[in-house]
């Protein structure tokens, strides 16, 4: 089958031609190209620039992209379930109530998409950054998300149960009503995270979370696990008390 490299594509009918003869593209330039509705049962892209490409619509199971540039590209009620995507760029992109489910988007830049009322079930978003997008109409309960970035994101009441969240940052993250009942946290970061009174954190493991500047005190904590340190922290910064290890440590250097 030919692999299609170094060519500049703008219409579906183009794009069906080549594909014909191979479902391989390298280096190739979709840029502001209409492929609105395109159906296809396999396509690989490698390193391609696809800025503001229009997959309206998009059938494609077996999906594959690789080191591309998706900026803004419109992926809008694409079924594309399955898809294996790596280290591409998808900044501003939008995928309202497409078929992400089982997908594995590993390593991409996410940040500021816009996943309303996609289908993210046992979506893999491994080391992927996703900074500022609102997923509060979208269903994130069995996506993967270890070493992801959510920095600024809305996750307002999403469910993290019983789970091992591995190195994801929270940071200023509205996490506002999410339930964290038995969640682990490991290499975690929750710094300035937004929390409520619903925020659930009962018999939550924090020990492995990095946590300043939160609003941690407003959630439940029935149980929770916490270092000293934490727990320290937590009071100093909510009522500005010290927490002394015993009464020596209260003494001044030069106090007998």
């Amino acid at each position: 089958m030919t692999i299609h490299e170094g060519l500049t594509i703008s219409s579906s009918d183009q794009l069906f031609d080549l594909m014909k003869s191979g479902t391989e593209f390298r280096n190739c330039n979709f840029d502001n190209a209409e492929l609105a509705g395109f159906d296809a049962e396999e396509m690989s892209l490698v390193d391609c620039s696809l800025k503001n490409v229009d997959f309206l619509n998009l059938t494609c199971v077996g999906l594959r992209i690789v080191d591309s540039d998706l900026q803004r590209a419109c992926f809008d009620r694409a079924d594309i379930k399955e898809a294996q995507i790596s280290s591409s760029n998808f900044t501003s992109a939008t995928f309202r109530n497409s078929k992400l489910n089982l997908a594995r988007l590993f390593k991409c830049e996410l940040s500021l998409c816009n996943f309303d009322g996609a289908n993210l079930f046992a979506t893999d978003f491994e080391g992927s950054r996703l900074r500022g997008v609102d997923f509060s109409r979208t269903e994130l309960d069995s996506a993967k998300v270890d070493n992801v970035d959510f920095s600024m994101a809305t996750l307002r009441f999403k469910k993290f149960r019983n789970k091992k969240l591995v190195g994801v940052d929270f940071s200023e993250a509205d996490l506002s009503g999410c339930d964290f009942t038995g969640t682990e946290f490991d290499g975690c970061r929750l710094h300035s995270s937004i929390l409520s009174e619903e925020t659930v954190l009962d018999g939550a493991d924090l020990r492995g979370a990095y946590i300043s500047e939160s609003q941690l005190d407003k959630a439940s904590l029935k149980g929770a696990i916490m270092t000293a340190a934490q727990a320290h922290y937590l009071l100093f910064e909510k009522y500005g008390i010290v927490v002394a290890e015993d009464l020596d440590s209260l003494k001044k250097p030069n106090q007998s």
